[in-house]
Formats: structure tokens, sequence, C-alpha cells
């Protein structure tokens, strides 16, 4: 019994440090289900006692790491990222929570996990597979949320080449961009002054690890402006 707390207890802390699934840290399936089921559960605790109006950010660990007591909007912040998840994985993650009220504004940062180099994210199957479900997504949040907001991808390190496919994360932006037009969600880039160019990396000093934010708190301001607009 102690053995399987300290399992659940420590993968938050590898999933912080590595973010991704299934990467380096080589974790047992059976810890990343427990980590999700016990992120599920402090999400659904979030949503259950947000007050009537609130602003619900969803997507993997770039939004899970997002700091606590931001008021975005003026409005009380329910953090529903799942560190390590990818699309399909966030769609079922989103799919067993309860909306007790509905987001005032609800946004979308979802990708990273998608755009591993082994699994070829730019192939035609893959990226296909990609829009289908996010587009599964952003129709279920805009069942509970009157304003949703699709975020691009943030650029990657040049360390983190080796297995994420860096020339994916413009590419996946723009079709999150066009599925905004399609879908009439709102497009935006909180990440942009982190880029360097269109190459898909950071500027050096970004990120904190070749993956994860150095500071978050900017990402949220330069959000808010799109998020909360009439």
């Amino acid at each position: 019994m102690r053995r399987r707390l300290f399992a659940v207890l420590a993968v938050p802390a590898l999933l912080a440090l590595g973010g991704l699934a299934g990467w380096s840290l080589h974790r047992p399936a059976a810890d990343a289900r427990a980590y999700a089921v016990m992120r599920g559960i402090a999400v659904q605790v979030s949503l259950d006692e947000a007050p009537p109006e609130y602003v619900f950010w969803g997507g993997d660990s770039q939004v899970e790491l997002q700091p606590g007591g931001q008021r975005p909007c003026g409005l009380d912040f329910v953090n529903g990222g799942f560190s390590g998840a990818t699309a399909a994985a966030y769609l079922d993650h989103l799919s067993g929570l309860t909306f007790r009220h509905r987001p005032k504004a609800a946004a979308l940062t979802i990708g990273t996990n998608d755009i591993l180099l082994k699994n070829t994210p730019r192939s035609a199957e893959a990226a296909a597979r990609f829009e289908a479900t996010v587009e599964a997504i952003v129709k279920r949040l805009q069942a509970v949320s009157p304003r949703l907001v699709v975020t691009a991808l943030p650029p990657i390190g040049r360390e983190s080449s080796r297995f994420l496919d860096a020339a994916a994360v413009p590419d996946y932006s723009q079709r999150l961009r066009a599925l905004c037009g399609r879908l009439t969600c709102t497009f935006a880039d909180p990440f942009a002054s982190l880029r360097d160019g269109e190459t898909g990396y950071a500027k050096p000093g970004a990120l904190r690890d070749g993956l994860h934010l150095a500071a978050y708190r900017p990402a949220m301001a330069a959000l808010e402006p799109v998020l909360c607009a009439p």
C-alpha cells in the first residue's frame, strides 16, 4: 500500500520534470493512469466549487503549470490542464468532467505531446487524426462556454529536437487557426514573444527545460485581452 501511494504521489513530480508522455521517464502505464485519475479529481473539485462565472483553461502541462490565484477577466481561474496529455488523452479527460456552471470564457492549449518525431506528426494521417480530435474537444468546450479561445502550440527548445518535430509547431498551429475559422472559435498566440521566428523553436532563455515556459504569468497576460474581449 505504501509503495502504491508513493507511486501515485511521485508521478506529478516526474511529469513536471519530463512533461511529455512516455519519453525518457519510461514510467509504468499504471502510474500514468493513476496520475490522470488524481488530476481529474482535482480539476473536478475546482469545477464543482467554482462560482457562477469563471474562466476555464484546458490542455496539457503548459496549462497545468499556470500558477493559481490569477484572475483573468477579473474572474476566478479554473485550471483544467493535464500534464502529458495528447489531444486524444485530453478528449478522454474532458469527457469525464462535469461543468456545474458554464465558464464565461474557456481556452485550450494542446498539441505539444502530439508532435513526437516517432509519430511522424506532419504525415497526412497523423495530422488528420489530430485535427479530428481537437475538433471534438472544441465542440465539447463550445457546448459549455459561450467563448472559446484556442492557442497556438508553444515553441520548443532546440535540445528537444531529438524527440520533437519543431516544424510541426507552426504546422499544427496553422491547422488550429484554420480549425477555428471553420468552427467559429477564436485563435490566439500568447507565446508569440517567445518564438524564434517561424522555426518552431523558442528564443534563448524562454524555456526552463527545453519544453516548459520559464515564466507562465506572461502567457496568461498575453491571452487575457483575447479571452476577455466582448
